[in-house]
């Protein structure tokens, strides 16, 4: 164990993969809500503009 130094880095990128994952999930889910929202409601913004 190291005394009050920089104590040392993880040795595996979970938090980095479950991040990634994340992103992917919601920039899918909003391609899937804009396209369907397309097809319901004529325009990819039903609810403005």
């Amino acid at each position: 164990m190291s005394e009050g130094g920089i104590p040392s880095a993880p040795e595996s990128d979970i938090y980095t993969v479950l991040l990634a994952i994340a992103v992917v999930f919601v920039l899918a889910a909003t391609v899937v809500v804009s396209v369907t929202s397309q097809k319901l409601f004529g325009t990819w913004l039903p609810f403005g503009a």
